[in-house]
């Protein structure tokens, strides 16, 4: 019986070409932090091959972010829930409180 032939489904797109560059980092530089080669990073980034799970969580180390949000987030999107969660979260003290309560009432969880 012959193999049956999988169809590939194309790659979906991801942010991790921004997620490096917003860390400051070029190719070859993460490509040597990450152990692969540059050539693979920029096939990653483009979706011409597939990232690991422990490539992307890597990645995630390097550039400080985490998995999801390298798949999901624009770094650069200073409008994105995401973005604004991860500022909000980096706050300390007395203003922490002040933005935890802001966001408690601001979806109505009292």
């Amino acid at each position: 019986m012959a193999p049956i032939k999988k169809t590939q489904l194309p790659l979906g797109s991801t942010f991790l070409k921004a997620w490096r560059e917003f860390a400051g980092l070029d190719q070859e530089t993460a490509a040597e932090k990450l152990n692969v080669s540059r050539t693979l990073v920029s096939k990653i980034e483009t979706g011409k091959s597939p990232y690991t799970q422990r490539t992307l969580e890597a990645a995630a180390k390097l550039y400080g972010a985490s998995p999801a949000q390298l798949l999901a987030v624009d770094p650069n999107d200073k409008s994105n829930l995401w973005a604004l969660f991860e500022r909000a979260n980096k706050t300390e003290g007395s203003e922490r409180e002040r933005v935890i309560r802001l966001i408690k009432a601001a979806i109505g969880d009292d």
